[in-house]
């Protein structure tokens, strides 16, 4: 009897240290107003809550990135918490306000971003109150986002630490609720908005190769032009995102572009000094012996060759290597960004 005593009274024990568990829910309705500036977003939500014990944790729950504490609504539904028929309690709140979410923009145009609400308790650890997951969260059909591709939603919760326990000493472990949704950049911004001018300014570049060496000032005007259009382009698609302190893909591209544009300036510098050589050695044949002159015809002609040939050269390989280079930079960003986005 002592015993079974016993065993009855650890039971209670390790009931009573069981957490409390607190299911959440969250219906999205709007989202709006992204600022890449800020990294900060307007949301409208649905929250609801169904527990079991006698707090009410719609008292006790705060937003974690929150960015406007003024601007907040927090309406709940009902003014004191349902008693569904399984003995659970419930309240809904309508939740608006503005918050944020570090945007990562390493593959701008082609990013996807996180636009998320994050709530915990802040008074009871995760020993006293997990939160968890209503599977019938969701997003209002048709959420439509300007200028973004709305993708699939975001619902999960995580366990966060924090060492110091707020100076209370020892960790304060609390569990945390996130859920939203994902954002896409619609492709068409990169490849309908961007590259068609990008493409055209270095197909200008390229038509200098079907110009004689004889038209140097159109060959290198042409280049300089492109090399000032390109600078430009990059200014104008760049203007509205942050100062990263680092390259977005869409830098990369034009870096690569200014490379490009270099070497089709160094092939036009190379081609026309040969050129001009092979001019001088034409001018001064007269006056070569006799016993030179074919050895100099022949350097003529090898000169008119070496031009022929590297116009030739980089009429077949600078569109194959400039395609080349964008679709290399475009899969090595796209795949790391697959390991480098913050969460």
């Amino acid at each position: 009897m002592r015993r079974f005593g016993l065993m009855l009274w650890l039971c209670a024990g390790v009931a009573a240290a069981e957490p409390e568990r607190v299911t959440v829910g969250a219906y999205l309705r709007n989202v709006e107003a992204l600022d890449l500036d800020q990294n900060a977003y307007h949301l409208s939500a649905v929250l609801w809550f169904k527990w079991r014990g006698e707090r009410d944790p719609t008292k006790t729950v705060r937003f974690v990135n929150l960015l406007e504490a003024w601007a907040l609504t927090w309406a709940p539904v009902y003014d004191e918490p349902l008693t569904l028929s399984d003995g659970a309690r419930y309240q809904r709140v309508n939740v608006e306000g503005r918050f944020f979410h570090k945007f990562w923009l390493g593959t701008f145009p082609l990013d996807w971003q996180k636009v998320t609400l994050e709530l915990e308790d802040t008074q009871r650890p995760e020993a006293q109150l997990v939160l968890e997951v209503d599977p019938a969260s969701g997003v209002v059909p048709g959420l439509a986002v300007p200028g973004w591709t709305v993708r699939e939603p975001i619902i999960e919760t995580r366990r966060v630490e924090v060492p110091s326990g707020f100076g209370l000493g020892g960790p304060h472990t609390s569990s945390r609720f996130v859920f939203g949704v994902k954002l896409q950049r619609p492709l068409r911004v990169l490849f309908t908005s961007m590259l068609p001018p990008l493409a055209l300014v270095l197909l200008c570049c390229w038509f200098v190769f079907f110009l004689k060496p004889v038209h140097v000032e159109a060959r290198v005007g042409t280049v300089i032009t492109a090399l000032l259009t390109i600078v430009f382009l990059q200014l104008a698609f760049t203007d509205d995102l942050p100062w990263l302190g680092s390259t977005v893909l869409l830098d990369q591209l034009f870096n690569l572009s200014y490379l490009v544009i270099t070497a089709i300036l160094f092939e036009c510098v190379t081609v026309t000094r040969l050129h001009d050589r092979a001019q001088a050695l034409e001018a001064g044949l007269g006056a070569v012996a006799e016993e030179l002159r074919s050895a100099a015809v022949v350097e003529l002609a090898t000169l008119r060759a070496k031009v022929e040939r590297l116009d030739t050269l980089a009429r077949r390989w600078f569109p194959v290597a400039y395609l080349l280079g964008c679709g290399l930079i475009i899969f090595f960003a796209r795949g790391a960004e697959v390991f480098s986005i913050p969460l």
